[in-house]
């Protein structure tokens, strides 16, 4: 057996839980847990971008006075040709300053709805400032480390001028230098403090970024990658779990819990959503079931707590899947159990007429349903905008397998709750609806050929 395929059959023998009722009476009564947490410096696991990453660019459209102030304090010379790229880690205290300091109206303060009793006692805001200009053939970007709004005394980082068009492929985005920052959040009546560790690169085309006309907005574009993580770990019953949290805020964490038997992915963040999980969630270690109670305001605690459970469904490997309804190409409800009977498996295809890397696997997987049509339900869900265009779009390929469509405007229901955020997404289930192994991109399915054949 294959270092992957025993990777993937490993982690079925993972009884994760996803959202479930509890049931607080026990028997015998079980400890809460609280599990220290050190923020390290690495890069050795892969984390959602949603949570590791900020675009960051300047206020020249959005208040405009306030950015020539900034560019009349930045200290440099040629500001005719310098852009300012601004990121506030508390925007209800930024948007305070600019109205105390006259850059927005009273009237433009109310419209947020921002209490400035609350503000009033917070401390100054903290940014994190960036000077960027093109000098011949480079592409420069200048970080005012020491938060002193002047880039006279800060040193430059260079680029090639081509870099922020390419900057979307990872690869290019290796031995840049890493900064150190500190900033604050302010959570339930309390200021927290960090200090992180990230790199700064200019982007161009980040999908993330507003659409724009302005030459300035666009020269602006910078991207700030997270190089730090909060890390801990835990024994039960002599089996140590691993917990890796990811984010800015804690108020917008994600949070990764796997025995050590089984390593973080490097590069691919979706085999590691296997082990994703949010506030309130649950999960099996051991022969107990917790809730994820809370994460301490400065992050130093992950608190979980014994709960008793009566069903378990999830989007993780290991787990069980909902009976979704799900819409085929005639506009009819039809439940997702109703794939599971007749065969061994059922492979959940998720994918789009918009996703260029979704068309390039139609080829395969036609090689893959003709080679396992009798054990595998093949099943695309087709997440797009006009179902017609979904229809045509099949039989000109000449899909011929089951096929579903998914509204690209609704936000809830199979793709929310599975977690749908790659595409192509691939998730192979088996008859008694449990998850065998979940994977996007181009490798999935070759992973996929290779646990069925151990079957």
């Amino acid at each position: 057996m294959s270092t992957l395929s025993n990777k993937i059959i490993g982690l079925l023998t993972i009884f994760f839980l996803g959202c479930s009722s509890p049931n607080p009476s026990s028997k015998k009564e079980v400890n809460t847990l609280k599990i220290n947490l050190d923020l390290i410096e690495g890069d050795s696991i892969a984390f959602n971008d949603l949570f590791n990453t900020k675009q960051i660019s300047s206020y020249n459209d959005k208040l405009p006075k306030y950015y020539k102030n900034q560019l009349k304090n930045s200290g440099l010379n040629d500001n005719d040709s310098v852009v300012i790229s601004t990121w506030n880690s508390n925007y209800n205290r930024f948007y305070f300053e600019m109205y105390k300091q006259g850059f927005i109206t009273r009237e433009e303060f109310i419209k947020r709805r921002i209490d400035s009793t609350i503000e009033v006692v917070k401390p100054e805001q903290k940014q994190l400032l960036i000077a960027s200009k093109f000098i011949n053939n480079e592409h420069v970007l200048i970080f005012d480390k020491n938060n002193n709004k002047d880039f006279s005394d800060d040193k430059s980082i260079y680029f090639n001028k081509n870099f922020r068009i390419l900057a979307n492929d990872s690869s290019v985005i290796n031995n840049i230098p890493i900064q150190n920052f500190k900033y604050w959040n302010f959570k339930n009546g309390e200021i927290n403090y960090f200090k992180r560790k990230f790199i700064i690169y200019p982007s161009l085309n980040d999908y993330r970024f507003s659409y724009t006309e302005s030459k300035v907005s666009k020269k602006s574009r910078i991207i700030l990658k997270l190089k730090d993580y909060w890390s801990g770990s835990i024994n039960i019953k002599n089996q140590n779990y691993n917990v890796a949290i990811q984010g800015f805020y804690n108020s917008f964490l994600t949070i990764l819990i796997k025995p050590d038997s089984l390593l973080f992915n490097k590069q691919d963040y979706t085999f590691n959503e296997n082990f994703r999980y949010k506030i309130k969630d649950s999960i099996r270690l051991g022969k107990q079931v917790y809730v994820i109670d809370s994460i301490t305001n400065d992050v130093t605690k992950l608190i979980l707590k014994p709960i008793k459970i009566k069903s378990i469904y999830g989007f993780r490997t290991g787990q069980k899947i909902k009976n979704f309804k799900i819409e085929d190409l005639k506009g009819k409800d039809i439940e997702l159990y109703t794939f599971l009977k007749n065969k061994k498996f059922t492979l959940l295809d998720f994918w789009g007429t918009w996703c260029k890397p979704c068309i390039k696997t139609i080829p395969e997987l036609k090689f893959f349903n003709n080679k396992n049509y009798e054990k595998v339900n093949l099943l695309s869900i087709a997440y797009d905008k006009d179902i017609k265009k979904v229809e045509k779009f099949i039989q000109k390929n000449d899909m011929k397998w089951n096929h579903s469509f998914f509204e690209k405007s609704k936000r809830n229901g199979i793709i929310r709750d599975l977690n749908i955020t790659n595409y192509p997404t691939l998730i192979l289930i088996d008859a008694n609806q449990k998850i065998i192994y979940r994977g996007s991109g181009t490798n999935a399915l070759k992973d996929i050929t290779k646990i069925l054949s151990n079957y």
